[in-house]
């Protein structure tokens, strides 16, 4: 026995995993599986029998799963197109999936959600080797009408958003290092193991599909303005614009399907893939001390603009979790309403991931919190500040100092007066930002 295959066989025990189990089926035992499975007509979405064989008949080919092809949507994915050569993962790949779902198993069962858990058994998220896209995808196609397409890495948001609005997600094909818990980029732990059983709670597709039809929307009236501006610099501020747009819109997104948090029985409990692809912060958004919990009606605009307007940082655990008082407010998000959240986004004073403000309807006061001020003084006096902060204060004080008028909007769009700003602060920010000390890239770059 090699040294290598002893520490494989003390990290898999570790984590209660049996190396022995961490090998695959074979290729002919897999094509088994999806023969049967493709018949199956007791299901919400049965594949027609022409479309299941052509589908069979490209894994039986060999040809490397890429983008999901069972219904008559497509997307292309263009220079991020991605394959996933199933043959080509290596037993510590394998163990490293079976290591995680391990430790996920232990965390999901105690927080996750009813409707999250149900979803995990219905698509088989678990065991000891890494899904073969070609089943997975057909399973989710089955139950939800949904598909999977492969990326190489993160994509750029408009193209995130537009396999949304068609019911495909992207997934990529590489596997975390064993007994890594939180990885910034998404690997097939957080895309498979976090985000495949969301599928299955319907007002969490629905948020999903809305979310790709306002990028839909949004970029059709940019494309719209573009067709009428009269020089380059109007078509590349328009362009900002909708860019901005989606940047809001995606707040919305990630503090509800990829960090949302639901009341169930009175408890709060875990939803989002983003949350319960790391055990480590599967405890911490529920148990920790530091981070702050906030209770929000999304059906609610300012509620909805709460998230809109909130900034945060992928590089650590989240320090401010949305907790929705059920899973029914968020069908209220229809990509009108999200759009309109964006749009009102734009010319406020936007919040960070730290701060509790006025009108929260706060169940958790963290460690991490800040006072609304904290942020424009540590600025002031060169203290260290993270990026969210950061761009909150430069942002906020901008509007401060050149666009006063629009603290009025931000008064009827929360309900309540926007925290008020030490005249000290504005006066030195002020002086300092003629100077550009800024960086002049940091929104909103046009509020005329």
């Amino acid at each position: 026995m090699s040294l290598g295959q002893t520490h494989l066989e003390a990290i898999a025990a570790k984590h209660g995993v049996d190396l022995n189990d961490c090998q695959p089926a074979s290729r002919s035992e897999r094509l088994a599986q999806l023969k049967q499975l493709l018949a199956d007509r007791q299901v919400p979405h049965p594949i027609p029998t022409d479309v299941a064989d052509h589908y069979y008949n490209l894994a039986a080919s060999g040809q490397p799963f890429g983008v999901g092809s069972l219904s008559e949507e497509n997307v292309d994915l263009g220079e991020y197109a991605n394959f996933q050569h199933y043959e080509q993962y290596s037993l510590e790949e394998h163990l490293s999936w079976a290591c995680l779902v391990s430790d996920q198993q232990k965390t999901k069962l105690r927080y996750a959600c009813r409707e999250y858990l149900a979803g995990e058994q219905m698509f088989e998220i678990g065991g000891s080797v890494i899904p073969d896209y070609y089943l997975l995808n057909a399973r989710i196609f089955q139950q939800t009408g949904w598909q999977l397409s492969t990326v190489n890495k993160i994509i750029p948001a408009e193209l995130f958003f537009t396999c949304h609005s068609r019911r495909f997600f992207p997934v990529t094909t590489f596997m975390r290092p064993l007994e890594q818990d939180y990885l910034e980029e998404p690997d097939i732990g957080h895309d498979v193991a976090g985000h495949v059983a969301t599928f299955t709670i319907p007002a969490v597709a629905h948020v999903m599909r809305n979310h790709g039809l306002a990028r839909d929307l949004i970029y059709s009236e940019r494309d719209d303005m573009s067709r009428a501006a009269t020089s380059d610099d109007q078509r590349q501020a328009i362009a900002r614009w909708a860019d901005e747009l989606l940047l809001y819109a995606g707040r919305i997104y990630w503090f509800t399907v990829e960090f949302g948090l639901v009341m169930q029985d009175g408890q709060i409990r875990d939803f989002g893939a983003g949350i319960l692809s790391s055990p480590g912060e599967t405890r911490y958004s529920i148990d920790s001390i530091e981070s702050n919990r906030i209770l929000i009606d999304p059906s609610c605009d300012k509620d909805l603009l709460r998230l809109a307007t909130t900034d945060y940082l992928i590089s650590e655990y989240q320090k401010t979790y949305f907790v929705m008082k059920s899973f029914e407010q968020l069908e209220s998000l229809t990509p009108e309403r999200i759009i309109q959240a964006a749009k009102t986004a734009q010319h406020l004073p936007h919040f960070t991931w730290r701060e509790i403000v006025p009108g929260d309807e706060v169940l958790n006061v963290g460690h991490i919190a800040v006072g609304p001020n904290e942020k424009y003084f540590r600025l002031m006096a060169n203290l260290p500040l993270d990026a969210c902060l950061t761009r909150a204060a430069i942002r906020n004080l901008r509007i401060i100092t050149r666009h006063p008028a629009k603290l009025r909007e931000f008064a009827g769009a929360f309900q309540v007066a926007p925290p008020e700003v030490p005249p000290q602060i504005v006066e030195w920010f002020r002086a300092a930002d003629a100077r550009h000390e800024f960086p002049q890239d940091i929104l909103p770059l046009n509020m005329e």
